[in-house]
């Protein structure tokens, strides 16, 4: 049985990537100590699924299909960087603000995932985010000043989710979008 990784994600805007990596990577960072993500990829997870069976994808893709969301265009705002973990730094993030229909949507893919004996509910509280790199290496808070003071703030409109395959390689992960869901 083939297994295949699966997320459901959010894309953002091209336009906007280009600005947060441009401003990100003028950023007076421990880029040695770093994983960037890849500029053509950045995206909001909803939900991971993780290793799925390869026959599973059809009942996915039309649950998926099934959500009524009633959600015209959904706009999202960045709020600024965080850096989870409070013990060392270990993802650097930046921070999208809580918004009713985001969370709408958030739970409309959790209840018709689970609904369709496809996944479990998350017991975590989801925090809407857009994950810019991973620290590999043994880091102090203080490297990572010029980041917690960069004062990014942005906002993109979304008109579609994605459910997307995760193929993880030795460069990183590379993802596909292997359906699109229009709000």
């Amino acid at each position: 049985m083939e297994n295949i990784r699966l997320f459901i994600s959010i894309p953002v805007d091209p336009g906007l990537t280009k600005s947060i990596f441009k401003q990100f990577e003028g950023l007076n960072l421990p880029w040695e100590k770093m994983k960037a993500a890849k500029f053509d990829q950045l995206h909001l997870t909803l939900k991971f699924l993780g290793e799925t069976p390869l026959e599973k994808l059809p009942a996915f893709i039309e649950a998926l299909q099934d959500i009524d969301t009633q959600i015209n265009d959904l706009e999202l705002h960045i709020s600024g960087p965080q850096i989870y973990n409070e013990k060392r730094p270990q993802v650097l993030v930046l921070k999208v603000e809580e918004n009713d229909k985001l969370k709408q949507l958030y739970q409309d893919v959790e209840q018709a995932l689970f609904d369709a004996g496809l996944a479990h509910m998350d017991k975590r509280k989801f925090s809407a985010h857009l994950t810019l790199a991973r620290v590999k290496t043994s880091a102090s808070f203080d490297e990572f000043a010029d980041f917690s003071n960069w004062k990014f703030k942005a906002n993109f409109v979304v008109s579609h989710f994605e459910l997307q395959q995760s193929e993880l390689e030795r460069t990183g992960p590379t993802y596909t979008a292997l359906q699109t869901f229009d709000l």
